[in-house]
């Protein structure tokens, strides 16, 4: 079990930044040797250093993780120095929790997150290591964007975590990524479980899905919509390859495994209603189309399928698309259900939310698992 009190440094001593310029100019297996007075304008405390770097309390060498630092340049010698030294002290990590917005960005206020000194030394340590977006004497904002864009970084990360983890007591077994999302490490870096594993995992944030990315970033087209909707059945079945539900998440397995769901559930529905009464791909008059859509005579449902790790994520995505396809037009169509399809199944909080809406709001939106029969 952790015990995150076991991550303690000094917060007092200025200079532990500059671990990095020893780091990137010296022998990493000499810098120890190198804290106090041989090189000008570097005086690090000996005991700050070790731990900073996790190099035990004897001897000179420290972890290779520091040696591949090394070999990639600057940018990355900063950047894992500045996650060393945070995951150095407890009282750092819970201040860059509590400053986190969103996006990458936050603001670490002295005498809220960090008091005195320890503000002084930490606001320099960010802006010295190229973090810092604005530093004042009563605040420093931060934007770790920089941080997930530079190559092979992950890796880096998640050994130097490793070491700092058994610091804290993990005993080295179990995943160490979901344990640091279990420990909310991700708010350390401003960022959500999904995008933190995904950077874990392939050195790559979560974007949107291959569908969402135009959906939500190419909303260019501000003029009356070209045309209606008009109901069209059919469906013309998608690549899949050997993509199943069970697939990791990349941007590839994503677009293949909407695909996949797409294919199966259109022959669910098929069996259910007919061929005559199931759409794929429907326009809707505004540029877009509705994934799937079954209109009969006495019913209208639209269905938006989502691909994103969590039920939550499937939601929030699916949502503002099935409301649009809806409502948007001068003449809204006249839809009896708005409903998210996804693999998860579903939990009493977003069972409640979706009530809510259709309780407050009159908004027909409904969920529905998919499950591969």
């Amino acid at each position: 079990m952790l015990n995150l009190s076991r991550l303690s440094t000094s917060l007092t001593k200025h200079g532990a930044h500059k671990i990095a310029l020893l780091i990137r100019d010296h022998d990493p297996d000499k810098v120890l040797s190198l804290l106090w007075g041989k090189v000008p304008g570097i005086n690090i405390e000996e005991v700050q250093a070790r731990k900073n770097l996790s190099a035990g309390t004897t001897g000179l060498t420290v972890p290779s993780v520091w040696k591949e630092a090394k070999a990639r340049g600057s940018e990355t010698i900063n950047a894992l120095v500045l996650i060393a030294i945070i995951f150095s002290h407890h009282t750092l990590i819970a201040a860059m929790r509590q400053g986190a917005k969103s996006d990458f960005t936050g603001r670490i206020t002295r005498d809220v997150e960090l008091d005195g000194k320890a503000y002084t030394n930490f606001a320099h340590t960010l802006e010295e290591l190229g973090y810092s977006t604005k530093h004042t004497q009563q605040y420093v904002d931060f934007d770790l964007q920089r941080l997930f864009k530079i190559p092979d970084l992950n890796s880096l990360a998640l050994t130097l975590l490793a070491l700092k983890m058994k610091t804290a007591g993990w005993d080295g077994t179990g995943d160490l990524k979901q344990l640091l999302i279990d420990n909310g490490f991700h708010e350390v870096f401003a960022t959500d479980e999904d995008q933190f594993e995904a950077w874990l995992s392939s050195g790559k944030l979560t974007a949107p899905s291959f569908e969402d990315a135009d959906y939500f970033l190419d909303a260019a087209k501000d003029s009356a919509p070209a045309g209606k909707y008009k109901f069209k059945a059919g469906h013309k079945t998608k690549q899949t390859g050997s993509v199943s539900v069970k697939s990791p998440l990349t941007k590839k397995t994503a677009q293949l495994l909407h695909n996949y769901i797409q294919n199966k559930f259109d022959e669910q529905l098929v069996a259910i209603h007919g061929r005559d009464c199931v759409g794929c791909e429907v326009a809707t008059g505004l540029g877009t189309s509705i994934d799937v859509v079954v209109e009969t005579a006495k019913l209208r449902w639209f269905y938006e399928i989502k691909v994103g790790k969590t039920l939550k994520a499937c939601i929030r995505q699916a949502i503002p698309q099935l409301l649009e396809y809806a409502y948007w037009s001068a003449e809204p169509v006249k839809v009896d259900r708005l409903v998210i399809v996804a693999v998860h199944k579903l939990d009493k909080q977003s069972e409640t939310y979706l009530q809510k809406l259709r309780d407050d709001f009159k908004l027909p939106l409904y969920y529905e698992q998919f499950v591969d029969a």
